[in-house]
């Protein structure tokens, strides 16, 4: 969709395109489009464009002695998702080309065609800016800076829980490194706890690191005193 810096350079390409061209004659609309017509000709009128924002202006100048009397009309578009202007010949319009403005003899036939593949572009006459429309990021970069500031507060944002590499070298923390960070678990072990047991592959526990511990053998009967002798 065309933004702001695309209209801008539309305005542009039309006045350096048709800064030297004389146009005449009425101006040329779609029978498909759904725009208004546009009640203007003259034998002889320039073009020039300005852009604010998402719009575009074309004003159209008739020079003097030029007939029928007319004045200066003026034309405001909004591109839509497709909408362009693009200069080409007379006899070789582009599909899709809604409005058309053809120049005057002599020289070479030219059309300036505003052209919209998705015809979602319009156009209104009178020339007049969108009501309640900001400053321009373009032309009034200031006053929309100002706007974007009261919406925007230049508050510090909040710090992470997380904190970065950054910003632990800004607090003098120590990196804490692969190294540092214990194996397999994320708790630490207790050095007086006894080896765990690993089990090897293919069952049984003969290769266990558990220290063995010696069986207790049963208790014997007391033995007698010598000299006595069962009666």
């Amino acid at each position: 969709m065309p933004e702001g810096p695309e209209l801008h350079l539309a305005s542009r390409f039309v006045n350096e395109a048709c800064g030297g061209l004389v146009f005449g004659g009425c101006v040329e609309k779609s029978p498909i489009s759904r725009n208004p017509e546009v009640p203007f000709e003259s034998s002889a009128y320039r073009i020039s464009a300005s852009a604010r924002g998402k719009e575009l202006r074309l004003t159209l100048s008739p020079l003097p002695g030029a007939q029928p009397p007319q004045e200066p009309l003026a034309l405001v578009f909004r591109f839509g998702m497709s909408g362009s202007f693009q200069l080409v010949p007379r006899d070789m319009l582009p599909p899709h080309a809604h409005l058309r403005f053809y120049t005057a003899p002599p020289g070479p036939r030219l059309a300036l065609c505003f052209v919209d593949i998705r015809r979602f572009g319009h156009w209104d006459l009178g020339g007049e800016w969108q009501p309640g429309r900001g400053p321009c990021v373009l032309l009034e970069y200031e006053q929309f800076r100002g706007i974007l500031d009261l919406w925007h507060p230049k508050d510090p944002p909040p710090p992470s829980k997380a904190p970065s590499r950054t910003r632990r070298a800004r607090r003098g923390l120590p990196e804490q490194t692969t190294a540092q960070q214990p194996k397999g678990t994320s708790l630490q072990q207790d050095p007086e706890a006894p080896p765990v047991t690993e089990k090897r592959r293919g069952g049984g526990n003969q290769y266990s690191q558990t220290p063995q511990t010696p069986k207790m053998k049963p208790d014997t009967p007391p033995l007698e005193p010598e000299g006595t002798s069962a009666s």
